[in-house]
């Protein structure tokens, strides 16, 4: 009797941490993830930067493909006819780019692959690139990602929890059907991640997720 209790205890120990581990990892299924902020504001102009790993091509079709890392940077200026040159150090790499004037936006735009940076503020220098005559303008941009926000797994775990039936739906042991857009969005002192769920057909079920508790406190079908 005690060598069939054995048996059981051992063939329990290799069946049950299969059994718990028998959901997908969330985080192998995001398409779209921006987890830091900078902002700055100088003699009128404004710089917008962000640091994003994102599918390329994008598509949202429920499907995960290849990854890039980027950092996107948005400067807002009094004259929108001038082209501006911006430069900046990160983790003692100078990095720099001709802006781009997006009409939509009304923001002159650069996109440059890197790795995330790490620094509290970043000094971006904006140049006339027409105009060398013209001083160049620094702006301390700081990171308004706040110290108590969640990283990535345990966001995604908290969502799961809260939004259990519909993430079961699309769950089928390691797999998971669909593909997952995340944004810190920083405004006005608060902290929110934008999570966008997309199954296979191209449908996307949006949440506003509390930064610092995952509390999720406004949906959208």
């Amino acid at each position: 009797m005690k060598k069939i209790a054995c048996i059981l205890l051992a063939l329990a120990a290799c069946i049950l941490p299969a059994g718990c581990a028998a959901t997908p990892d969330l985080t192998e299924y995001v398409s779209e993830y921006r987890s830091s902020i900078y902002e700055g504001t100088e003699g009128g102009y404004t710089v917008f930067a962000s640091f994003t790993r994102r599918e390329y091509p994008y598509r949202a079709d429920g499907n995960v493909g290849e990854m890039q890392e980027l950092f996107e940077i948005a400067l807002t200026a009094p004259d929108n006819t001038r082209v501006y040159h911006i430069e900046y150090t990160v983790a003692g790499e100078t990095h720099s780019a001709d802006l781009a004037f997006d009409s939509v936006r009304l923001a002159h735009t650069a996109s440059l692959s890197m790795p995330e940076p790490t620094e509290e503020s970043i000094t971006f220098t904006v140049r006339d690139a027409e105009d060398t005559d013209v001083q160049p303008l620094a702006i301390e941009a700081a990171c308004l990602r706040p110290q108590g926000a969640l990283n990535l797994p345990d966001l995604l775990d908290r969502v799961r929890t809260a939004e259990e039936e519909r993430f079961s739906a699309l769950s089928s042991g390691h797999s998971f059907a669909g593909e997952l857009y995340v944004r810190l969005l920083c405004e006005n002192g608060a902290s929110y991640y934008y999570i966008g769920l997309t199954d296979r057909s191209g449908h996307t079920y949006s949440m506003l997720a509390d930064a610092g508790t995952g509390e999720i406190v406004a949906t959208r079908e």
